[in-house]
């Protein structure tokens, strides 16, 4: 039979063993254009009714995003954009199903939508798709304002407002790969003004010495909460062999 001691420690080595993959994820994509960190973050599970009929909360674990913006760097392709701290451009799959991202590495296919590195097209001001004119257009006339203004330079043709958008509530979002997020709340966007920067890129707003020295620390209480975990046992073993003679 399962003690709360026990339950309470395997709870505990599930949560490290979640910390772990996180962090371990974060190293992966230190490089990643506009990645966001992630955190294994503790939360109180169901209750249940135990020893000494009190109520003993068990520990469930959820994922939580770090928002902090990376630093951005100039990259010179007229295609790539940074967005202000909060912000973020809305995307569409084949499916007509929306997301987010704040990866601003734009890409144009043969018809000339714009869209993200895995082919989902980025959404104007209104929700359509953006798309431009490649037949007029080089990169180098390609002009995004602050505003999200795409227009060509060169013959002052406007191709659409880029959608900029944030969010009340950022704990909504939920990563499913690549830099999209879905909000699982499904908050209505407030559209921002400003805050785009054309020939730009966010960095990864993970630092890997931090999670290097993470890393050793969750090892580290993995270790002791196994241990405490294998005292736990011994002392089971003792009182049935005790209540046994």
């Amino acid at each position: 039979m399962t003690d709360y001691a026990q339950t309470a420690l395997v709870s505990g080595l599930r949560f490290l063993s979640e910390s772990q993959a996180a962090i371990a994820n974060n190293l992966a994509n230190a490089e990643s254009s506009s990645f966001k960190r992630r955190d294994a973050i503790a939360t109180e599970g169901s209750a249940f009714a135990q020893q000494l009929n009190e109520k003993l909360p068990t520990v469930g674990v959820r994922e939580g995003i770090d928002w902090r913006p990376g630093s951005t760097r100039e990259t010179g392709n007229q295609l790539d954009v940074s967005l202000d701290e909060g912000a973020f451009m809305r995307v569409q799959d084949g499916n007509g199903g929306t997301y987010y991202t704040r990866s601003g590495k734009l890409q144009l296919d043969r018809e000339g939508n714009v869209v993200t590195l895995s082919g989902m097209r980025y959404l104007d001001s209104a929700g359509n798709p953006m798309k431009i004119d490649q037949s007029e257009l080089t990169l180098t006339s390609l002009a995004i304002s602050p505003s999200g203004e795409m227009s060509n330079q060169t013959t002052g043709r406007n191709f659409g407002q880029l959608g900029v958008f944030k969010l009340a509530d950022t704990t909504g979002l939920r990563a499913v790969g690549a830099g999209i997020y879905l909000d699982s709340k499904k908050q209505p966007p407030t559209q921002s003004q400003a805050g785009v920067r054309q020939g730009y890129e966010e960095n990864s707003n993970v630092d890997s010495l931090q999670e290097m020295v993470q890393m050793i620390v969750v090892q580290r209480s993995f270790a002791a909460t196994q241990r405490a975990l294998g005292s736990v046992d011994r002392m089971h073993d003792r009182l049935i062999s005790n209540l046994n003679r």
